[in-house]
Order: C-alpha cells, then sequence, then structure tokens
C-alpha cells in the first residue's frame, strides 16, 4: 500500500522525503496468521506501520516573522537526534471507541475505522514539520489525536472525519489534552533536565548554552530562543456546517 501511495503522491507533485518505520512492539504468541510450525502454511504479521514524508512546492523559505516563530517552535537536541530517526519504536493504542455515543450500542465497525494512533506519533510530527502559529490539517480525523497534538503546541487545526459518530469521541480528545496541557511540557522539561544532567556529568562541564525562556541549558544556540507553550484557555464555538469548533489561547510556560 504505501508504495502505491508514494506513487500517487509523486504523480500529483508532491516530492517524497525519506520515510519512516514505526514499529508497534508487541509480545503476542499469536501474532503470525496460519498454521503455525507447518511449513508454507503461515505467514508473518507486520509490526510496523510506514510514516511517509511528502514536500509540495520545494524547501519552505521564512519570512523574518516567520523565522521568529521558527526558533520558538525549536526541539531540545536530544528530541532532534530520536525524532529525525528511520525507525520509531513506541507501543500503539487500544482501539477504545467501542460505543457509538449517539445510539448507546457496541459498534464494532466504528472501533476498526477509527484507526488510532498514539498521541506521541502525532505529537512528533506536529513539532518536527511545522511552526508554531501554522496550521495542521488532518483529512481522516479519527478519534482527533491529530488536533490534540496540533492544540498541545500551539498550532492552529482543520480535520475531517466521515463519522459523525467520533464527534463526541473527538470533542473528548481535544478536552483531555487541554487538561494535561502543562502536565505535557513539564514531562518534556523533566526529560530535557535529564539528559542535561548526564551529558554534562559526561562531558563533565556544563552546557555551552542557556535557553532563555525557560532557563534551562542547552547544547545547541538553535535552542536558545525555544519557548514550550501551554494552552491557558479553551472555548467552544459555534459555526456553520461545522461539527466542532474551538478557540484556545496559549501563553509560555511557567510552571
Amino acid at each position: 500500500n504505501h508504495s502505491r501511495i508514494v506513487a500517487s503522491c509523486t504523480a500529483l507533485g508532491f516530492e517524497a522525503l525519506p520515510l519512516i518505520l514505526w514499529r508497534k512492539q508487541t509480545n503476542a504468541p499469536n501474532k503470525f496468521m496460519g498454521s503455525g510450525m507447518l511449513p508454507s502454511g503461515a505467514y508473518v504479521t507486520l509490526e510496523h506501520e510506514y510514516v511517509l514524508v511528502f514536500r509540495k512546492g520545494g524547501k519552505r523559505s521564512f519570512s523574518t516573522a516567520d523565522a521568529e516563530r521558527r526558533r520558538r517552535s525549536a526541539f531540545f537536541w536530544e528530541e532532534r537526534n530520536r525524532w529525525f530517526s528511520d525507525v520509531w519504536d513506541f507501543k500503539g493504542v487500544r482501539q477504545r471507541v467501542a460505543r457509538g455515543a449517539r445510539e448507546g450500542e457496541d459498534q464494532p465497525e466504528l472501533r476498526k475505522r477509527s484507526a488510532a494512533f498514539p498521541f506521541e506519533l502525532a505529537s512528533r510530527l506536529v513539532c518536527m514539520y511545522s511552526l508554531q502559529g501554522d496550521t495542521v490539517l488532518d483529512p481522516f480525523l479519527g478519534t482527533g489525536t491529530t488536533t490534540a497534538a496540533a492544540v498541545l503546541h500551539a498550532r492552529n487545526s482543520a480535520g475531517y472525519e466521515y463519522s459523525p459518530d467520533l464527534e463526541p469521541v473527538i470533542d473528548e480528545t481535544i478536552v483531555k489534552a487541554v487538561s494535561r496541557s502543562s502536565e505535557s511540557v513539564r514531562d518534556r522539561l523533566v526529560a530535557h533536565a535529564q539528559f542535561v544532567e548526564q551529558a554534562e556529568a559526561s562531558r563533565g562541564k556544563p552546557l555551552g548554552y542557556t535557553n532563555t525562556p525557560h532557563g534551562v541549558r542547552v547544547m545547541t544556540r538553535q535552542e536558545i530562543e525555544l519557548a514550550l507553550p501551554e494552552v491557558t484557555d479553551l472555548r467552544e464555538q459555534s459555526a456553520d456546517n461545522v461539527g466542532l469548533a474551538y478557540t484556545m489561547e496559549h501563553d509560555l510556560f511557567r510552571g
């Protein structure tokens, strides 16, 4: 499937960039398909998915204002090393859509087509390929994970979903993401502090730069203006022909 998508997108004028293999760990003893121990009677099941990356219109150029947003949208050195790898290794998530909010009865077909993926996957991609204030589009919104990641990282978001039964699930996903906005930023700063401690112990001296917004030491000059936002307000709006619409406000995390 992934090769057909690459071919189609290339024909539409997109440039294919290096892809990512997301390895979904599983220890299930019955993860193979077929007759088990007999030769030529079984086949492997895939424990990975392809994350395809495309670009349209050539390399992005930045105005002076965009360059400032780009510096605020930077990520930590150790995050860069972990994210910009061709293999990502973390668990998937269970398909949690078991019941239709409208009927209140089990809808396995809804759960099957929700195609939920973990927040970590969407979060990385939003940070890697967009700036704070950019708009992130998800044309197959599902349970709303992409919008939740965009919200937490101070991006605008637009999404389309075929099934109206997923609307309450999307709403829940966004509201839950907002409720843990501060915790999410704090987790990144705690992880960075642990990296700094280990790096300085290994080097035998402090890192050479200090991030101004958060007062933490960083590895490179490009991290100096990195500013981690938190959601300070969420308001649902009414909009014509739109199932869900929100406005949100962000501020620099100061916790």
